[in-house]
């Protein structure tokens, strides 16, 4: 049955106030349909326009608004907005009352009185009081999301991604929870949410929640949404985490430890920590000296900067009690490159790596098209002894989906919502249980290349694929390199000079779609530079191209006819000759690269470095089904060859007819 939640008091009309309908069920919609009107009539009527701000003054409308409802300050409501009150004797006399007595935080208003009036008016009908803390909570997440954009690092979790990770962690009701890069609250809100479910009936969670954020304008933004969120649960700090001083000073005992850290730090080279008072407290800021694979150790050296990211999971293992549990976002660079082993190797002197979970691309875009995982951990405890067993396996998670697209936008055109992988890992998530086929355990052992989903190397075929397949031989492109069938090399850079100096396609990345080549003119090569790179490339008709390197299209493919061999290749592409055709022909080499198994298995064998991808060696990795000879298979691979010839043949006759491009 949904849930009614109505208002007593009457308006002085003698008027019922409007009910506050089924909080429970599509409340946080409904709220959420509200505060975004409240929101655009700030934006029409004041001459305040950046979103940052609007929503900072929004929230502290909620929040005085939610203050007077808890102080039944209904009588100054009333005065307010018939002009016999103002918004800052309003925010002196009722913030005080549900502000924490440690807060070191102001609010005030930037705008007009008469817009704050208008926006209360909008909010009459509603007793913030009575709403249930979560869906208050979820209902202004849904607001200031896509409103708010990290300038220093900061870029706000998905509401599913938080979800998620707070599932997996699973914070019990009686343990203390810390977010030291709180943002707006995000995982503490989620947290509380998750406590009172796992409490008995009335029984009120008990562990501590704490959120720190750097910020002033996010703190208070976080204040805001926190006191309401979980009922003035929550002790927010505006304090520099990384500062063991100024966390102090804000309130938070030094000698403190918490069950559970869940963040996700600001992250990036262009941020780095400089302060040296701050660096030399940090293992990971000191510089560190490789002896061998997964073999380090730190000198006494202290580095001039350090990546933020790597400092927070320094303190946030610091943070933990033993046995304690962290969930971690962290760039994807930090999981993939060689030159970060370190890292692990002291994570792995801390505790052990738990779980890994693999986010999409499109995880935190539009804001920012950073590739990002998260790291599961658990701190060593008095009674572990990491030495007496091997290490135990680890889960590993792939999301390929995350609920939104690149735009941000969480519905298909036809209304459908974007499927989301986070909700689906996160139920099916069992801890030191089966897990439903959806994650995998791995042993890890040392490893330093810890990119989640190139640990899920049994990739299975669809039953569809397997049909088509069925008794065709499989092999890497390692194997087939050895076997003298296949030979791979890589293109050149004619450097951007070149550009524009004759006629001969220079072939980009960019050139490379719907499995044929496509070459922009004015990036044409003269026959000069053709020459130069003739033999070394030795292109020909049938020869393969497949993108390794760029942002979006690793794994992209064409083949080249006798209508544009001639040409250069751009060093982002791999030439793939098909050298035994009594072994393979180069359309059956093409057909298999693009089965969407092995299109998905390539995903899982590219590592992202910041927004960048690369392939690398892996591509000896990658393991294909060789269609050659009679089978299942025949039929449709004859008939893919035969239409792409088709096809080069027509836009061979096209471009004869129409003449040479003419760069406008």
């Amino acid at each position: 049955m949904p849930t009614t939640i109505t208002r007593a008091c009457k308006a002085e009309s003698g008027q019922q106030l409007l009910r506050i309908n089924d909080y429970s069920v599509g409340g946080a919609k409904n709220l959420t349909e509200t505060f975004r009107r409240l929101y655009y009539r700030l934006y029409s009527n004041s001459s305040t326009s950046r979103a940052e701000r609007l929503v900072e003054n929004l929230a502290t409308i909620l929040l005085l608004k939610f203050s007077m409802d808890k102080s039944d300050g209904r009588a100054a409501f009333k005065r307010f907005l018939t002009g016999e009150e103002t918004a800052d004797n309003l925010l002196k006399t009722f913030l005080p009352r549900l502000l924490p007595k440690k807060t070191a935080l102001s609010f005030s208003f930037s705008l007009s009185e008469n817009s704050i009036r208008e926006a209360m008016a909008e909010l009459d009908h509603l007793d913030l009081s009575i709403a249930p803390a979560h869906i208050l909570g979820e209902a202004f997440q849904a607001l200031i999301g896509p409103r708010l954009r990290g300038d220093k690092g900061q870029f706000f979790t998905p509401k599913s991604l938080v979800r998620a990770m707070v599932r997996i962690v699973a914070p019990l009701p009686h343990e203390s929870v810390l977010d030291p890069a709180g943002g707006t609250g995000g995982f503490i809100g989620e947290t509380h949410v998750s406590q009172l479910e796992g409490a008995g009936r009335g029984e009120p969670p008990k562990g501590r929640l704490v959120c720190i954020e750097k910020d002033p304008d996010l703190a208070r933004l976080a204040t805001a949404l926190l006191q309401i969120a979980t009922g003035g649960r929550t002790e927010l700090l505006n304090a520099n985490s990384l500062d063991s001083s100024e966390v102090s000073a804000a309130g938070l005992s030094p000698d403190f430890r918490f069950d559970v850290v869940l963040t996700n730090p600001p992250f990036g080279s262009r941020i780095p920590v400089q302060d040296k008072n701050i660096l030399r407290n940090y293992n990971l800021a000191h510089g560190w000296i490789c002896h061998g694979e997964g073999k380090w150790s730190m000198s006494p050296a202290v580095l001039s900067a350090q990546d933020p990211q790597i400092l927070f999971i320094e303190l946030c293992v610091k943070l933990l009690k033993p046995g304690g549990r962290m969930g971690i976002v962290l760039p994807e660079g930090v999981f993939g490159n060689r030159q970060e082993g370190y890292v692990w190797a002291w994570l792995r002197q801390q505790g052990r790596i738990t779980t890994l979970l693999d986010c999409p691309r499109t995880t935190f875009q539009p804001s920012t098209d950073t590739k990002t995982n998260v790291l599961f951990f658990q701190k060593q405890s008095a009674a572990d002894q990491p030495e007496a067993a091997p290490s135990p396996k680890v889960a590993i998670g792939v999301a390929l989906r995350c609920g939104h697209d690149r735009r941000g936008r969480t519905h298909l055109p036809d209304g459908t919502p974007h499927e989301d992988d986070f909700d689906r890992l996160a139920r099916a998530f069992i801890p030191n249980g089966t897990r439903n086929g959806l994650w995998k355990k791995v042993a890890l052992g040392d490893a330093t290349y810890l990119v989640p989903r190139y640990y899920v190397r049994d990739r299975e075929f669809t039953e569809a694929e397997k049909e088509f397949i069925d008794g065709a031989e499989l092999a890497t492109i390692g194997d087939l390199i050895e076997r003298g069938v296949l030979s791979v090399r890589k293109g050149h850079e004619v450097g951007s000079h070149a550009y524009g100096s004759g006629d001969i396609p220079f072939v980009r990345t960019s050139d490379v779609n719907n499995l044929e080549i496509s070459t922009d003119p004015t990036n044409a090569v003269s026959e000069e530079v053709y020459q130069e790179y003739r033999s070394q490339q030795d292109l020909k008709s049938g020869d393969i191209l497949m993108v390794v390197d760029g942002r979006y299209r690793i794994g992209t493919t064409a083949i080249f006819s006798e209508n544009n061999y001639r040409c250069v290749v751009q060093s982002h592409l791999r030439i793939m000759s098909v050298r035994n055709k009594d072994k393979l022909a180069p359309y059956e080499l093409l057909y298999a690269l693009n089965i969407p198994s092995v299109r998905i298995r390539i995903r899982d064998l590219v590592f992202v470095q910041s927004t960048l991808g690369t392939l690398g060696s892996r591509l000896l990795e990658l393991e294909l089904p060789l269609l050659h000879g009679p089978g299942p298979w025949r039929e449709r691979v004859d008939k893919f060859a035969e239409v792409l010839r088709k096809r080069d043949a027509l836009l061979a006759q096209v471009a004869e007819m129409t003449g040479p491009e003419v760069e406008l």
